[in-house]
């Protein structure tokens, strides 16, 4: 057994020296008894067929890091099983597990030619991490909030959270509520909603908001309010602008054609910290802003006026 766990050490060495990670793992040959879906038998002829191609493509590169993450998973399925969960060895494979589950998370092209999917994978980890205790919620997709595990919800209103803000998962299986995710055609058409530390709650863009009768909520580097331009409607789906800088600005419907050419409508551009809008065609898939922007507060978290990141509790 010691002389197995040897060889694999030595293989998984190298295989994560290979994909790039400079760590070392302690694997072993055990096939999970838990309830869980995943095969770990990585007995020492896979072992050798595993150095003999190794200096192959890339379809070689996903069979590797996929069973060093098994691997990696059985054993520590193993020390649960045997209650040996907090223990010093467990904790090291804990962690080597994660820095293998990350460079799967910095680089998803690696699964191309693996049979796992990256949604499968993630379906293991979490299993995984709540095996050890690592992780409060059994399932991917739930958070743990005010003492229970619930639905993840970033792009629909969660009933747990404030208006306009779904429940996000931070990176401790912990929930956070923030203004909802806007993602492809909904994030060039309309408005996302942006965090008030006045009131504590998001509100959308370019309606009243937490502002004053007359006044529009906005986001130039920080929220803000800022009187409504005269005629312009408060509704969250007009923008002032024009095109061309040397012209005076006017009042536009999001996703009409407005001052655009033909086949073109008002686009908005909304991973930027400030609002930018756009002419494009309907399918447009990217803008690329040329001005220069502060980044992007983390979920949980929004810029006050006096452009700190500040992290928001509820629950």
């Amino acid at each position: 057994m010691n002389q197995n766990l040897s060889t694999l050490h030595e293989f998984t060495f190298f295989v994560l020296f290979f994909c790039g990670l400079l760590c070392t793992s302690h694997t072993n040959t055990i096939r999970a008894k838990r309830q869980i879906s995943f095969d770990v038998n990585f007995t020492e002829e896979k072992v050798n067929e595993g150095e003999t191609v190794a200096d192959d493509t890339k379809n070689n590169e996903s069979y590797l890091i996929v069973n060093i993450l098994k691997s990696l998973g059985g054993e520590l399925t193993e020390s649960v099983e045997y209650g040996n969960g907090d223990d010093n060895n467990t904790l090291v494979v804990l962690k080597e597990i994660k820095v293998v589950w990350q460079r799967i998370l910095n680089n998803p092209e690696l699964l191309v030619n693996s049979t796992e999917s990256l949604e499968s994978l993630r379906t293991y980890m979490a299993q995984i991490l709540y095996l050890v205790n690592d992780r409060y919620c059994e399932s991917p997709d739930e958070t743990f909030f005010k003492g229970q595990c619930l639905p993840v919800s970033t792009r629909k209103k969660s009933e747990h959270c404030p208006e306009n803000m779904g429940l996000y998962d931070d990176e401790n299986n912990e929930g956070i509520c923030d203004c909802l995710e806007l993602i492809g055609d909904q994030a060039k058409s309309e408005l996302g909603s942006i965090f008030s530390d006045d009131t504590g709650v998001c509100h959308q863009q370019h309606t009243q908001g937490p502002c004053e009768n007359g006044q529009w909520f906005v986001f130039k580097n920080t929220p803000q309010c800022e009187p409504a331009p005269e005629g312009c409607p408060t509704d969250g789906r007009h923008v002032y602008w024009n095109p061309d800088p040397s012209m005076a600005k006017k009042c536009w419907e999001i996703w009409s054609q407005g001052p655009c050419e033909e086949g073109q409508l008002i686009h908005l551009a909304q991973d930027k910290e400030e609002l930018q809008v756009f002419c494009s065609h309907r399918l447009a898939e990217h803008y690329i802003s040329s001005s220069i922007s502060i980044p992007k507060c983390p979920k949980g978290s929004w810029r006050s006026r006096n452009g700190r990141c500040n992290k928001a509790h509820f629950g």
